[in-house]
């Protein structure tokens, strides 16, 4: 009798320990989704003191490189890392969560920050809401197409690659192209992330740039 019960027991703490499992890592709804960001926020605030500020000559040596890159992978994948440019300066940082949901149609949460902007992509079945500096701008498909929230048309695009690039276009001129390469874990300089950036691109059309682009990096580097 007393194996039974402690048997039982056993059985008890193991379906609440997996209940609890379970619970943590279901995607959030709306309420819940503003403190998994928050919380990500503060993490961040622990393992990133300062980054230089991105302008046309930084957006230009942005690498594949990272620094501090943490990839965990369980029952969910989490993920965090720095890109810098090919001089190692810091000049991009986010954070992933993914949570229960199918592999094809991830449900996740990607928060990420630059010296002037802020980042947040909403991912639900594999389409993400993307907001910038608490913006929402629109919905990204999986295979990159980005509609304005208020008109519901393409505002920008990560094209299928040409050769070793994928062309982003955004208001249907090609703004730059995106590498496919694969990230390395190697000293020296990093690759370059980005072959070629307008000259007169815009503010604006360098936050869609960058949020296309780190969609695209992040997802290689968790392998999703």
């Amino acid at each position: 009798m007393i194996y039974l019960a402690i048997l039982a027991g056993t059985l008890v703490i193991g379906g609440l320990v997996l209940t609890s499992l379970i619970a943590k890592n279901m995607a959030p709804g709306n309420k819940r989704l503003a403190m998994e960001t928050e919380r990500l926020k503060e993490d961040m605030d622990t393992w990133v003191t300062k980054l230089v500020p991105i302008d046309k000559e930084e957006l230009e040596l942005f690498s594949l490189g990272q620094d501090k890159q943490v990839l965990r992978k369980g029952v969910t994948t989490t993920a965090k890392g720095i890109f810098t440019t090919i001089y190692h300066e810091p000049v991009l940082a986010y954070s992933y969560r993914q949570y229960l949901g199918k592999a094809e149609k991830p449900n996740a949460l990607l928060y990420a920050r630059t010296a002037e902007h802020e980042y947040i992509f909403w991912i639900k079945k594999g389409t993400a809401t993307l907001f910038i500096d608490s913006q929402e701008v629109g919905t990204l498909s999986r295979d990159g197409i980005l509609k304005g929230k208020r008109t519901g048309k393409v505002i920008a695009q990560l094209k299928p690659g040409k050769e070793a690039m994928q062309p982003v276009e955004i208001g249907g001129k090609e703004v730059g192209n995106l590498t496919t390469s694969i990230v390395k874990a190697e000293k020296g300089l990093h690759e370059r992330a980005f072959s070629f950036i307008r000259p007169d691109i815009s503010d604006k059309e360098e936050q869609l740039f960058l949020a296309l682009a780190l969609e695209e990096l992040v997802k290689r580097a968790v392998g999703s």
